[in-house]
């Protein structure tokens, strides 16, 4: 009842949709061209939070301490927008879709599986595109001195539930 009332599309997603990805079982990377213009953070120790049995790990963080004592703090978001080119089919139907619906028992994807637990899933020891927010905060006043936002290359090192982290 409540996905009928909220109008929910349950509609598997079109071929022309799916036309927009790479195709299945690709063994795609990142061009060298396309991570020369992204900061490459792969050094870092990022990590994912998440429930158990989540798929499609969307943002990582990591939290570093830097020499001047502060403290460098990173959020790290799938980059799906390198899939999802404005105007493409897949983003008119991301747009008609709005939201991923989850329910008890299932869910209702607003992209893609293939994008959303493959291609752009922050996997463990997976080199992926993100985009990041970092900043530099006070180790004793906790305000914030500096912010950065960037497209990054990440590589997590962790996918965490809850419990773990």
């Amino acid at each position: 009842m409540i996905l009928h009332e909220y109008n929910v599309d349950l509609r598997p997603f079109s071929q022309k949709v799916i036309a927009c990805l790479p195709q299945e079982g690709a063994d795609w990377r990142a061009s060298p061209e396309e991570m020369k213009k992204r900061l490459d953070l792969r050094h870092l120790d990022v990590c994912s939070v998440d429930p158990i049995g989540c798929k499609d790990i969307d943002d990582a963080l990591h939290c570093i301490t830097l020499p001047n004592g502060n403290y460098e703090v990173g959020v790290h978001i799938a980059d799906v927008g390198h899939f999802v080119k404005a105007g493409a089919e897949i983003d008119r139907e991301a747009a008609r879709r709005c939201t991923t619906v989850y329910m008890v028992d299932r869910r209702t994807d607003m992209l893609p599986a293939l994008l959303t637990t493959h291609l752009c899933s922050l996997i463990s020891d997976v080199d992926r595109m993100a985009f990041s927010v970092i900043w530099e905060i006070d180790s004793k006043t906790f305000e914030i001195k500096n912010k950065k936002f960037a497209k990054t290359c990440i590589k997590s090192r962790a996918a965490l539930n809850y419990y773990k982290a």
